[in-house]
């Protein structure tokens, strides 16, 4: 949930170029029976409250030559896949999604410097499913293997890069991550203008990715002393209200998190209580979207004191939490039922409803039943990689 403890979230650069999500799956495929639907999703899911491991934390690796081995080719992208909705992917892109400049020193350019603009989205490798749909979906970009467990989803040249932009402007972020794309985009004119082969192009692009997620490394300061003189100031963001249902169903397929807690209990036989949870939660300036989420649910309203139901502060962190078994039951699970989680938090949204429907029939009052909704539990936190 946090990046550096809430302390800034923005484009995931450091997924590109260190580290994944620890994630489990067994790479099955389950039916989901509901209301006489019959569905089959991809039998995966991510650890709950991810954004609270280390793999979030922002670095200035992009300016580190890293070796990448290519694993799908554009002509991967002619195989038929079914088209993810452009909201859901904008919603996936607001959570997972990165948006970079490479600025590194080559002698081979009259400049003497290497530069690419970058979108990228890196999940664990198990996750290349649906990296496969995107890069379907989208019709450009290439697979890349990284490391032991990561796989990246990479776009960079300047013809495959515009349909990228063309996306975003159509189907656009709405969380804080916009502000990157806004620089991005950019950048991007100045590279497709070729601007970025000259002296004060140059400039322009070290300024404008020196405001891009946590600025300039301190070689680039050192080579670029006055990259301060005219710096491009970072623009205010302003939630503008959530666009789509699929939005909601991306996010969450990235951001959001599907719990099982057990508590001890005075009231019942066996001295336990369950409790479930959905939740998503993002940095303190992020809170209109968060109340925007509570409210697309119905179950929150704004007040004057900045309190509502479902929303919690600590930190800098700011949570929207669902765990009234009610609103799970009748305002959660048929939302995503209806717009599926993606990917591989779609176990964890499995194993969810199972334990649901278990609270519904009384199960979890008897040993047995806690026993199982204990197993299920525990297979939510070990079967990862």
């Amino acid at each position: 949930m946090i990046e550096k403890e809430m302390k800034y979230r923005g484009s995931k650069s450091d997924l590109i170029f260190k580290s994944v999500k620890e994630q489990r799956v067994d790479g099955s495929w389950y039916s989901l029976y509901n209301n006489n639907l019959n569905k089959m999703y991809l039998r995966c899911t991510l650890m709950n409250f991810e954004r609270n491991y280390p793999v979030k934390i922002l670095s200035n690796r992009m300016n580190v030559l890293r070796t990448y081995i290519t694993i799908v080719t554009h002509e991967s992208v002619l195989v038929h896949k079914p088209k993810i909705n452009p909201w859901f992917l904008s919603g996936f892109a607001d959570a997972e999604g990165s948006f970079s400049i490479l600025i590194q020193p080559n002698s081979k350019y009259k400049t003497n410097w290497r530069i690419k603009a970058i979108f990228a989205i890196g999940l664990h490798k198990k996750d290349i499913e649906l990296l496969k749909n995107i890069q379907s979906s989208l019709g450009v970009g290439k697979l890349h293997k990284h490391g032991k467990n990561s796989v990246q989803y990479r776009v960079e040249s300047i013809k495959d890069l515009q349909v990228i932009v063309d996306h975003f402007d159509k189907y656009p972020l709405i969380s804080v991550k916009a502000i990157d794309y806004i620089l991005f985009k950019k950048a991007f004119y100045i590279i497709k203008l070729q601007e970025h082969l000259t002296k004060e192009g140059l400039l322009k692009l070290i300024r404008i990715k020196s405001s891009l997620n946590l600025g300039l490394s301190n070689s680039l300061k050192e080579k670029f002393s006055n990259w301060n003189e005219y710096p491009v100031t970072r623009p205010e963001y302003i939630f503008k209200g959530i666009p789509d249902p699929n939005w909601i169903a991306g996010f969450s397929s990235g951001d959001g998190s599907f719990g099982i807690k057990i508590s001890s209990s005075i009231t019942t036989k066996i001295g336990k209580r369950i409790q479930l949870r959905f939740e998503i939660g993002l940095n303190i300036r992020e809170k209109e979207l968060i109340k925007a989420i509570a409210i697309y649910f119905k179950l929150g309203n704004y007040k004057e004191d900045d309190k509502m139901s479902y929303i919690y502060y600590i930190n800098n962190s700011v949570n929207f939490q669902v765990t009234k078994y009610s609103n799970i039951h009748d305002i959660i699970i048929p939302f995503f039922n209806k717009y599926p989680i993606q990917g591989q938090k779609s176990l964890d949204f499995f194993d969810f409803v199972k334990v649901v429907n278990m609270l519904k029939n009384k199960e979890h009052l008897t040993l047995e039943g806690f026993n199982k909704i204990l197993k299920i539990k525990a297979s939510m936190k070990e079967e990862r990689i």
